[in-house]
């Protein structure tokens, strides 16, 4: 079956069920994030690959039982052997100790200065498994086929902020970057430039700089991306990858707009007007 994410574009979807995003054998990618009438949504991935079952940002405390009960529709939630935390904020992590409470064997997978942090979200640190994410870029989690691998994204929008790249799936997980604030959100983007509104708002003020987008875009260009999947908002298919990466390599965002007025003020009235 391979990559069907672009198969999703309008499609209806069954949110009460975990989403296929990819399925191969041995391999298979879903989503089985938050679903709520909120222009903040939150999604939550879950890989499936030989003996390795990794959740990418599991979410607020509030969202733990929406993403369990999806995640038991595949697999026991016990059975998850990786939580990726792509930074500390708790929307992304925030759930962390009861899936510790499930699984207190389970690895997390972060940066050294986001391992500082997520211990107030209440769990003894000294009794968790870690994987530290070199800012090297040379952190990989071997799959059955393929790897995970973890690429540093420094002030988008955490100083030691990171992303996911799946090999196999060719699936870029990408935490808060290419995140989007939405009033109809949908899983899939269908109309990219409506999407850029959308993105705009989120990253002219949760995102450091222009500078700091840059280097980002470079590093991501040589990987052959098939999809985004991004922490909020909708996943953006393959076709608008490209047009993707040259909107943010553009876009002012942060310190930028600091002695300038952000192209962001032109659209809370449409927002708003939508709500």
């Amino acid at each position: 079956m391979g990559l069907l994410v672009s198969e999703l574009k309008g499609a209806a979807v069954d949110y009460s069920k975990p989403v296929p995003l990819f399925k191969e054998e041995g391999h298979e990618v879903y989503w089985v994030g938050s679903y709520e009438e909120y222009i903040f949504r939150c999604n939550a991935y879950l890989i499936v690959s030989g003996d390795k079952r990794v959740l990418l940002d599991p979410g607020g405390i509030q969202h733990f039982e929406q993403v369990k009960a999806r995640v038991s529709q595949l697999i026991e939630p016990s059975e998850v052997t990786h939580i990726v935390a792509h930074h500390q904020d708790p929307d992304v992590i925030g759930s962390l100790p009861l899936w510790l409470k499930l699984n207190p064997n389970v690895t997390v997978v972060t940066t050294p200065r986001t391992q500082v942090l997520i211990p107030y979200y209440g769990f003894d640190r000294s009794k968790v498994n870690w994987l530290d994410v070199s800012p090297l870029d040379d952190t990989m989690l071997e799959l059955e086929e393929g790897a995970l691998v973890f690429l540093s994204a420094p002030f988008l929008h955490f100083p030691d902020a990171f992303v996911t790249y799946d090999s196999r799936s060719k699936i870029l997980f990408t935490g808060d970057i290419f995140a989007a604030i939405q009033q109809r959100w949908e899983l899939v983007v269908s109309d990219f430039e409506e999407h850029k509104n959308e993105l705009t708002y989120f990253h002219v003020y949760y995102m450091a700089s222009n500078k700091a987008l840059r280097h980002f875009v470079e590093k991501v260009r040589p990987f052959p991306v098939d999809a985004i999947a991004p922490q909020h908002g909708s996943i953006i298919p393959k076709e608008f990858v490209g047009e993707a990466l040259d909107f943010l390599e553009e876009l002012k965002c942060g310190i930028d707009l600091l002695e300038e007025e952000s192209p962001a003020r032109a659209l809370i009235g449409r927002i708003l007007k939508n709500r």
